[in-house]
């Protein structure tokens, strides 16, 4: 069968499910769970009528159906270790909500279950910096008196307090904060300013190392300093 284009007005997607074919009168899978079969057999089930009224499709309970759904998102959540997308998941809930069937509320629901379906985790960057291995980065980096870590793992930072460290503008206290965003460097003179490295995003703690000695940093300003 021919590829069968799925809008929802926020994604695309094309269905192609191995050589499933959408019968006109597919039961609906109520008890359906997280596994391949179930999730075909939804799209299965919801694909002859995406665009049909909901009072003219046999054997369709909205509620049911709706319920259906979130238990199966549901059980995405609590998928361990979620890194790549699932293309059946994505179609399914793409396709739900497109048809007609559900209230602006389940909408709204259905759309944060596939915006959640189609977004991963992002590789934990932070099991690459163990705590003893980046003390001493920062230690040899900014040639320290002493240095402590703090790992925040909700937050998803590395605060890195340092005692005697020299950037090149004179030995002082201060501290070096890791993010998925940017590396900065608070030093204690000068309160309501950091400097940003302008260098890739460190993946080790010897590349963190190696941009602490760089000279590719700049200077920015604290939000509530200005």
């Amino acid at each position: 069968p021919h590829p069968l284009k799925v809008c929802s007005g926020r994604v695309a997607v094309v269905l192609g499910i191995g050589s499933s074919v959408f019968e006109a009168n597919m039961p609906f899978p109520y008890d359906a769970n997280y596994k391949a079969e179930d999730v075909v057999g939804l799209v299965a089930a919801i694909a002859p009528h995406w665009k049909t009224p909901a009072d003219q499709v046999p054997d369709l309970d909205v509620a049911k159906l709706f319920e259906t759904l979130k238990r199966v998102a549901g059980q995405v959540r609590k998928v361990e270790k979620y890194e790549t997308v699932d293309k059946d998941m994505q179609a399914l809930l793409a396709m739900a909500t497109a048809t007609p069937w559900f209230s602006e509320e389940q909408m709204t629901e259905i759309d944060e279950w596939l915006e959640e379906v189609a977004s991963p985790e992002e590789e934990d960057w932070m099991k690459n910096f163990p705590e003893d291995e980046t003390q001493q980065a920062v230690l040899e980096g900014l040639r320290a008196h002493s240095a402590n870590v703090t790992i925040d793992k909700v937050g998803k930072a590395i605060q890195v307090e340092y005692e005697g460290g020299n950037y090149g503008q004179g030995r002082h206290d201060g501290s070096v904060r890791i993010s998925d965003e940017d590396i900065r460097i608070y030093d204690s003179r000068y309160p309501g300013k950091h400097l940003v490295s302008h260098d890739e995003l460190p993946s080790s703690p010897d590349d963190l190392k190696w941009c602490l000695q760089s000279s590719n940093w700049d200077y920015g300003w604290d939000e509530e300093e200005g």
